[in-house]
């Protein structure tokens, strides 16, 4: 039967050997020499952590700073993470990463965005602060001013600190494996499109080759802006079936638009329809479509539509742009043009014969006409 006094033993909370109390009382004599020299750097909780990636793609963190994640009676303290991985360092190196995490406490306090993306990125703000704290810093293309170094004066105002970390950095945490990495597969490169409303997605050059895709609000399809929307052309999508149309297309809409009285539509004030309503032609002066807009080589620049033309029993809408805050048309760079050039010609290439034809391939079929099976 086990006794009292051996299972006190086994079970005490102190250990004789080995023990890290040393470790971390050598990182918090380091912290506080830090603020004594810079005092807005606040009193934090040090703890040493875990710094192995959790992906494969994802690098050995050093030490990391969260603010207010510990209570300490009526006050929130921050927590600066000293990775057991990176103890395996020299004393300098994880004293580099205590004055690192300093500058991340410090810009906390003074209310600093010194890092983007999910705090990867370190900005130049981060920079400025790390010179105040005495660190060197140089810039890196994946995380921004992140690399640092101790200064020659930093680092003989903080030798006893340094020396202490020396006698105490017995312990390190060995790597966690994380396997093999899958390769990426997919990449960012599309398409930015939009149809007459105006509402825009992004499209993947894989599925733009397919087709169009088709606006159920306006019947429009999303296209580049690079791509002019009056002559462009689909076997199962005719040219010109905007519904956002123009002021001045064929007469035969207008006197189907006079059939039912255009009039209803005129609404100036937008009591009616919530928006400034004007029958066909009937447009003040200053307001566009986005059509008239890209015959001037403008565009809307993000405006929203100031007004509306309805015709056909309110069934088309073609939305009004006010012509003072429209902007010049970007202009598509080279490899955007080579890119949609690339594939439009994918669409008229017959995958099995390998030609390429002046129509484009129909879907229904797969093949051009000339190929077995097309001509069904």
């Amino acid at each position: 039967m086990t006794t009292a006094d051996e299972i006190t033993d086994v079970t005490r909370t102190c250990q004789d050997s080995p023990s890290t109390a040393a470790l971390v009382a050598a990182l918090e004599s380091a912290w506080t020499a830090i603020r004594a020299q810079h005092t807005e750097v606040p009193a934090a909780v040090l703890v040493v952590g875990s710094g192995s990636p959790t992906k494969p793609n994802q690098g050995m963190k050093w030490g990391h700073f969260a603010a207010l994640r510990w209570q300490a009676g009526d006050n929130q303290l921050p927590e600066i993470l000293i990775s057991g991985e990176g103890l395996s360092r020299e004393p300098e190196a994880v004293f580099t990463t205590l004055l690192h995490e300093a500058t991340h406490a410090l810009a906390d306090v003074r209310g600093v965005q010194d890092t983007s993306r999910q705090g990867r990125w370190h900005n130049k703000k981060f920079a400025t602060l790390a010179a105040e704290l005495g660190l060197s810093t140089t810039k890196d293309d994946k995380l921004g001013y992140s690399p640092c170094t101790l200064t020659d004066l930093t680092r003989a105002r903080y030798r006893t600190s340094i020396a202490g970390l020396a006698d105490a950095l017995r312990f390190h945490r060995h790597p966690e494996p994380t396997g093999e990495g899958k390769a990426r597969t997919n990449n960012n490169n599309g398409f930015t499109c939009e149809c007459e409303c105006p509402r825009k997605l992004r499209i993947s050059k894989a599925a733009f080759e397919e087709g169009p895709i088709v606006c159920a609000s306006c019947g429009t399809a999303f296209l580049p802006e690079e791509i002019d929307r009056d002559t462009y052309e689909h076997p199962t999508f005719a040219t010109g079936t905007a519904a956002g149309g123009d002021q001045d297309q064929d007469q035969d809409d207008a006197d189907d638009s006079e059939d039912d009285d255009p009039m209803v539509f005129y609404d100036p004030t937008g009591e009616r329809y919530g928006l400034p309503t004007y029958p066909f032609k009937f447009a003040p002066d200053g307001l566009l479509t986005r059509r008239q807009l890209r015959t001037r080589d403008l565009r809307p620049g993000g405006q929203e539509p100031a007004a509306q033309i309805l015709w056909r029993r309110g069934k088309r809408v073609a939305y009004l742009f006010r012509l003072d805050l429209a902007v010049p048309k970007r202009t598509a760079t080279p490899a955007q043009r080579a890119a949609i050039d690339k594939a439009l010609t994918a669409r008229r290439t017959c995958p099995d014969c390998g030609q390429v034809k002046p129509y484009y391939i129909p879907r229904r079929t797969g093949t051009c006409l000339d190929c077995p099976g097309g001509s069904q």
